[in-house]
């Protein structure tokens, strides 16, 4: 079940409410549109691809828009498989993922409310690389490619964007490639949990919160549930963390960025 007042987004608590105003459980809504429009728009206006974008332009990729549920668990996207269009999480949670030929899993992304995927899928006409599992009560924005291809054919502000979103993307997949092949898995984990690093409270104080299990995010480092338990571990031995289910109380953030590098 999905609780509107844990949605900190406004356009996709506004979404939400919709939904649930034509009288549809979370579940039902799967499949099915939310009826205006204009509240897609408002949320694809701010969104990096459409950043700059004549609103027009938005407004007409909008009117293409299907809005569906994803309850926890729903496979949004198969590797292998053709996708129909770029997908926007408007709220919730979801993994990217590559399934082995022995079955195991490796994490290269989670997703969070405002991210999207299959940009270079979906405009490129190509398999989908990966699986997408919604990983709690999510609500998804599907964005058809013919539009989109239009858009691109005579926005140049929306091809700068989709250029420079998928250039990023690639850099960032680069430079995790490049920290799995120069850092241990201790830097690694020290490293992702200094990137969570948020304020908690009084001054000096972070957390970092885990975006899935931690058997997930094992898998999105590379290494097993048990080998990061171990690690962490060895964290709250030396003084640099406390560990309280998905929340990890950073006690020495400096500390820990020197474990990282």
């Amino acid at each position: 079940m999905i609780y509107v007042n844990t949605i900190h987004s406004p356009w996709a608590r506004i979404l939400v409410m919709n939904a649930l105003q034509q009288k549809r459980s979370f579940g039902a809504v799967n499949n099915s549109n939310v009826s205006d429009p204009r509240l897609i728009e408002s949320m694809l206006a701010n969104l990096a691809l459409f950043q700059r974008v004549p609103r027009a332009n938005v407004a007409t990729i909008a009117s293409h828009a299907r809005v569906q549920g994803a309850p926890r668990g729903t496979v949004l996207s198969r590797q292998g498989e053709m996708l129909p269009g770029i997908l926007v999480l408007a709220c919730g949670s979801a993994k990217l993922s590559l399934r082995l030929r022995d079955g195991e899993e490796k994490v290269v992304r989670f997703l969070s409310a405002g991210d999207t995927f299959g940009e270079a899928a979906a405009m490129h006409d190509r398999p989908c690389p990966v699986e997408a599992v919604a990983l709690e009560d999510s609500m998804v924005v599907l964005l058809p490619p013919l539009p989109l291809l239009r858009l691109f054919e005579v926005d140049p502000q929306f091809a700068r964007n989709l250029a420079r979103t998928l250039a990023d993307k690639f850099l960032n997949l680069l430079a995790e490639l490049e920290a799995a092949l120069r850092y241990t898995a201790l830097q690694r984990l020290a490293a992702y949990l200094e990137s969570l690093a948020e304020p908690n409270g009084g001054p000096g104080t972070w957390i970092a919160r885990l975006p899935a299990s931690k058997t997930a995010v094992a898998a999105r480092l590379g290494i097993t549930k048990e080998t990061m338990s171990r690690l962490l571990r060895e964290l709250v031995d030396r003084g640099l963390i406390v560990v309280d289910r998905r929340d990890i109380k950073l006690r020495d953030l400096q500390g820990l960025a020197q474990v990282a590098h």
